[in-house]
């Protein structure tokens, strides 16, 4: 099992380490990772980064999908307003352009050498983040995903894996039941493809846990319910959220943009609830590794948020040092 740590192109991440990966690469050595799962965001010359340190990537989430890919442009212009939003978002203004920029990614995927990505099936409109009203169904969104990775997938020369990530939201991907993952894999034509079992997301599903043994529970029972396809989880993304109050307070808001007007205004505050949920905290007791009892992934990911290193490093320690034994073997 190959030990990674998230990091992303997003400015801030790479000045860490000057700029200069083969201090990033030091940096793996002396916590002893395997290499980095890549989320590639802006203009990043990703291309300059060896591929020697690269362990996944994880695509683009285009958490707002729906409108552009079915072209349905008076929802478009109901959500940012106008179309130069729209197209500083996404980049583009069309399903093709959606399309091209993941084959894009895959391809910068096969280029680095990842073994697999990450992709999440996922819409959300920023009306129900914050009270989980999502008025689609999941096959709606399986369906919708599946188009996108099968025009991406044959617009590029990418033949690793790619692993389908669970979130939270209902109407969407949660790995609720085998079903959802059985479905997805009938529409869609990529034939290698598998599970990115993210713990913190599964935790955010259900507000009353509120200690590590009462998580590890609720995620050995998670596991359980799937069966078989527990084979099929390639990658764990090892992470903490306990945010089960913090919801439950939250969903009661009735106006949560009252005061927000512009469209990026209510996405700054989207962001920062979401944060709020999925805390991408570290476990501190060594219970959790009673999940690997039970799967036996190729990968596993320490996927944290930090503002700065320090930060990072006391939350790579706290994790580590908890699951020593069980990842590490001593």
């Amino acid at each position: 099992m190959k030990k990674l740590l998230n990091i992303s192109t997003h400015p801030g991440e790479p000045e860490m380490f000057n700029d200069d990966w083969g201090q990033a690469a030091d940096f793996l050595a002396h916590w002893g990772f395997d290499g980095f799962e890549l989320y590639p965001v802006g203009d990043y010359p990703c291309r300059r980064i060896p591929a020697a340190i690269i362990g996944g990537l994880h695509l683009r989430f285009f958490v707002i999908l729906a409108p552009i890919w079915r072209d349905d442009r008076r929802r478009l212009l109901e959500i940012f307003g106008d179309w130069q939003t729209v197209e500083h978002f996404y980049g583009g203004r069309d399903a093709a352009w959606i399309a091209e920029f993941y084959a894009r990614q895959l391809d910068l995927a096969q280029t680095l050498g990842a073994p697999y990505v990450v992709f999440h099936p996922v819409h959300c409109e920023l009306d129900y983040v914050y009270n989980w009203q999502f008025p689609w169904q999941v096959e709606e969104t399986l369906d919708l995903c599946a188009e996108v990775i099968n025009a991406a997938t044959a617009a590029s020369h990418y033949d690793g894996l790619i692993l389908f990530e669970n979130l939270w939201w209902p109407g969407s991907f949660r790995l609720d039941s085998p079903w959802e993952f059985e479905y997805l894999l009938s529409r869609v034509d990529y034939p290698n493809c598998g599970i990115a079992l993210d713990t913190g997301h599964l935790l955010n599903k259900n507000p009353r846990l509120t200690d590590e043994r009462q998580a590890t529970d609720y995620l050995l029972a998670c596991v359980d319910q799937l069966g078989s396809q527990i084979d099929y989880i390639h990658t764990v993304h090892l992470t903490k959220s306990l945010s089960g109050d913090y919801v439950r307070q939250t969903q009661r808001i009735a106006e949560p943009y009252a005061d927000d007007q512009t469209f990026w205004q209510r996405l700054d505050q989207a962001r920062r609830h979401v944060g709020r949920i999925d805390r991408h905290d570290p476990f501190g007791t060594a219970c959790v590794g009673e999940l690997f009892d039970k799967i036996d992934p190729d990968h596993v990911v320490f996927e944290f948020t930090f503002n700065s290193k320090d930060q990072w490093e006391q939350k790579i320690a706290t994790q580590k040092n908890a699951l020593q034994a069980c990842l590490w073997g001593g």
